[in-house]
This record gives C-alpha cells, structure tokens and sequence, in this order.
C-alpha cells in the first residue's frame, strides 16, 4: 500500500506547479514557510500586478496528519456571539414591549442586565450542542484568514480525505469564504477544484512579510503586468451582473413609458388603410378569415342559397363586387376578409337582373337598397373602399335584384 501524501510534499509540489499551470508570470518570487508576524504561511507566491503594486498569493497544505483542521467544527466565538445578539434582541424586545425606562428604574435594570447575560449564556450553550452550520467552521480557513494576501488557497493530497462527505463540506466551504482548493496526487500533478476570489487587488500585503527588498528585486526583473484568471473571472461575472441589472432597468423603463405615454412599438394593425370607412355600412356578421388566403387546397364551393325574396311590385338593388365560379368566388372571399372588408354575402348570378343566369355566384357588401341612387351613392363609395385598401375591382357595379318569383335551377 502506498504511503500517504505528506505535508512537505504537498507544499513542494505547490511551489513547483502554481504559477506555471495556473498564473504563468515571468519573473515570480516561490518559497514555503514564510513567516509573518509569528504565522507561518506554507507556500508564498509573489509577483507583480501592475508596475508598483506587488500581488501576493498564500497557499496552506493539508494532509491525512493535520485533517482534523479540515473538518467543519463548533466556532466557539461565533457561538458566542449569536447568544449576544441574540440576548442584546431579547432585551430590546423587552424594553419596548413593557415601556421600559431606563434611568428612573434601578431594579429593572438589575433585572434586564441579568436577563442579557443568563440569555447569553444558554443561547450560546444551545447553539453549541445543536452544532449550527452557521457557527461552525473550518480552522484552516480561519488560519489562512490571518495571513495577509490577495488570493488565499488550500491544498490537499487525494489521499487526504477517506469520506467524501468531508471533502464535499471542504470543497463548499471554501466557494463561501472565496478560498481556493488544490487537490494533488502521487506525481505532484495539480488539479484546480476550486478558484479563490480576488481580495483588495491594490493592497500592499507584501509589507506584512520579511525580505520585502529581496522579493521586490526578484518578481521585478521580467515582470508580465495584467490581471490573474481569478480576477478576469470576477470581471467577467460582474460584467454580467451590470448587463441584467441593465437590461431589467430597461424593461422597467419601457413598461412604464407604455403605461404613461402609449407602447413603443405601434400596432401595425392600427393603421388607418386597414379601417373600414364610416360612411360605409357593410352589414352581416363579421368571418374569420381562413387559414389559407391565397386559395391554396381549398375545400369544394359551397353551394348558392337561393334568390333573396323579392315582391312583384317591389325593387331592391345591391352592390356587386364579383361575378365569378364558385371556387374562384370563396377565393375572392377570403382576399375580401384578408383584407379587413367583412359581411359580404353569396347569391346565385341568376337573382340578378342583366347578369347571364350562367351558373356562377355572385358576391355583394349584404345591403340591399330601395332605390338606384342609393345604390349607386353606395356602389361609389364601395370602389372608393376598395381602392384604399389596394384592391381592384372585379365588377364592382350596383344590380336590380329579379322581381319575377322566379329561382334558379
């Protein structure tokens, strides 16, 4: 069985790999167990950002020895702190709840001081025995904490870990607190599980460290200048971050100009051409116009009803738009209906007076008239009608309807 990743090994193996697989700058400056201010920092990275701002990278290895301060335990500080608050909550709700008054009442405040520090004490003890997610946490996180520097990281062995539970919790414990995580294996091979987010780019954290004069003479001699992956990819993300809220902002503003001022596109359905005119009265229920408006696989003509009754001493005139067959009739029905011109209606060419009783259908507006002015006043405005809408005129002419009882055959 192999022996276990050790600590020096992981750390050596950082310092051999980080910078040319993952920041790739010419002249950087690679040590482990750098010290500062007592604390110890296992792999120090250093080069330069921009031509005078250092930037500083800190990695903490981990192994099978030292996993214990890779598991999620109770921070007794954050406990303590929540039975505070949430003390310091109760008193206040309290205090307003009663009408407390502070500075007129000695054994209340006695009292209430006594509540605070009883409360804090249990609050903290439940929290404790409870184990909360939020006042736990992982010691290594809280230990790369106390090192200065732009990017922090943790790296482990692959062997480090026996349950995948407890790497799962490492792994997301470290996207929340903007910690990278390294994982290496028996070659030294690093693999990148998580990337640290980018801490106060232009901070000089490299005079928290010893040999500031040696590091700077080192990372300055082919410095590469430009942002690392980790802030490109915070750039990025907060680039499109701006772009949604952008764009809500946007849609915002044009809902509200809609509602206030009118819609910002128009309805091309509302313009006037396709409005049928006021002075033209076309009766008859209104037809949805077909699936298929240019006359494509239509269905067999329907057939024509019969002649409109007609008294032998009566006339009645209609306006004609088309005589044709009855196929080529349902299409010129649909071109009608197409067009915003409803209610017209069929009858058989043989009702009409001075029309060949030839078998064909004949299509009018549904309006009869009792006189012929009436039905030429309405036969002018009809082709006036159809030339505003791009239409030509088939027929288009105002015809005495038969007044001999006869019906065609």
């Amino acid at each position: 069985m192999a022996a276990p990743l050790t600590e020096k090994f992981i750390q050596h193996a950082v310092a051999d790999r980080l910078n040319g697989d993952h920041y790739r700058r010419r002249s950087a400056y690679v040590s482990t167990e750098v010290y500062t201010r007592l604390k110890r920092a296992d792999v120090l990275l250093a080069f330069l950002r921009t031509r005078s701002r250092p930037y500083v990278v800190v990695v903490e290895a981990k192994s099978r020895n030292t996993i214990h301060q890779l598991k999620l335990r109770v921070n007794r500080g954050r406990a303590e702190w929540t039975g505070r608050l949430l003390s310091m909550g109760l008193v206040v709700g309290l205090s307003a709840i009663v009408g407390y008054q502070w500075y007129f009442n000695a054994f209340n405040t006695l009292l209430l001081l006594a509540v605070f520090l009883i409360g804090s004490i249990l609050i903290t003890a439940v929290v404790t025995a409870l184990r909360l997610r939020f006042a736990r946490s992982i010691s290594a996180i809280e230990q790369l904490g106390r090192y200065p520097a732009n990017e922090s990281w943790i790296a482990v062995g692959e062997d480090t870990f026996v349950n995948r539970e407890e790497y799962r919790i490492l792994h997301q414990q470290c996207r929340k607190n903007g910690v990278g995580l390294i994982v290496i294996d028996a070659r030294g091979r690093l693999s990148l599980k998580q990337i640290p987010r980018p801490r106060h780019v232009f901070n000089d954290y490299l005079s928290r460290y010893g040999r500031k004069q040696e590091i700077m003479e080192v990372i300055g001699r082919r410095p590469a200048y430009g942002a690392t992956p980790a802030e490109r990819r915070q750039n990025r993300r907060r680039f499109l971050n701006m772009a949604l809220l952008l764009a809500l902002v946007g849609l915002l503003m044009l809902l509200v100009y809609e509602g206030n001022y009118g819609p910002v596109v128009p309805d091309p359905f509302a313009d006037p051409r396709f409005r049928t005119p006021a002075d033209v009265k076309i009766q008859g229920p209104a037809q949805e116009a077909p699936a298929d408006p240019f006359g494509t696989g239509t269905e067999p003509a329907k057939p024509a009803p019969e002649c409109p009754p007609v008294g032998i001493n009566e006339i009645s005139y209609v306006v004609v738009d088309a005589v044709l067959p009855g196929e080529e009739a349902n299409r010129r029905f649909q071109q009608l209906a197409a067009a915003g011109i409803r209610g017209h209606e069929r009858l058989p060419a043989a009702c009409l007076r001075d029309v060949p009783a030839t078998g064909e259908v004949a299509l009018y507006t549904g309006t009869r008239y009792a006189s012929a002015a009436a039905a030429r006043e309405a036969e002018r405005a009809y082709r006036n009608l159809l030339e505003r809408v791009g239409l030509a005129p088939q027929y288009g002419q105002a015809v005495q309807l038969r007044n001999d009882g006869t019906s065609p055959q």
